[in-house]
């Protein structure tokens, strides 16, 4: 009787992803979790998800600002309308549903101190 072979021993498979550099502190990116705390320190756990999903429900997933501006834009974020840096709540009436585009312009113009009025019509 004879014996089957052995098959040769195979390598283990290396992670077919590629390896990033983590963020840097004070390039414009996300800051380290040391800096900021991860998101549940910050207020957006499982229950900020639920009242994410409601706000986007209520504004039927489009921008507040662009339906404002008499523009229609899909909703990805919400957005606290008064920073909770400059006192602002989660509660519902301080929060809208906001794109990407309009998020980022608002939160450069605070980050300057300033009032943002909206997307240029």
């Amino acid at each position: 009787m004879s014996s089957k072979p052995k098959k040769p021993k195979r390598a283990p498979l290396q992670c077919l992803r590629p390896r990033l550099a983590p963020p840097r502190v004070g390039t414009g990116t996300w800051a380290s979790d040391e800096v900021r705390g991860n998101r549940h320190q910050r207020g957006y756990g499982k229950e900020w998800d639920r009242k994410r999903k409601r706000i986007l429900e209520r504004d039927e997933g489009l921008c507040v600002p662009c339906r404002k501006a008499d523009r229609v834009s899909l909703a990805r974020q919400v957005d606290h309308i008064v920073q909770k840096a400059s006192g602002g709540s989660d509660d519902d009436s301080n929060l809208q549903s906001i794109c990407t585009d309009c998020h980022e312009a608002k939160t450069a113009v605070e980050s300057q101190g300033l009032v943002w009025d909206g997307p240029a019509r």
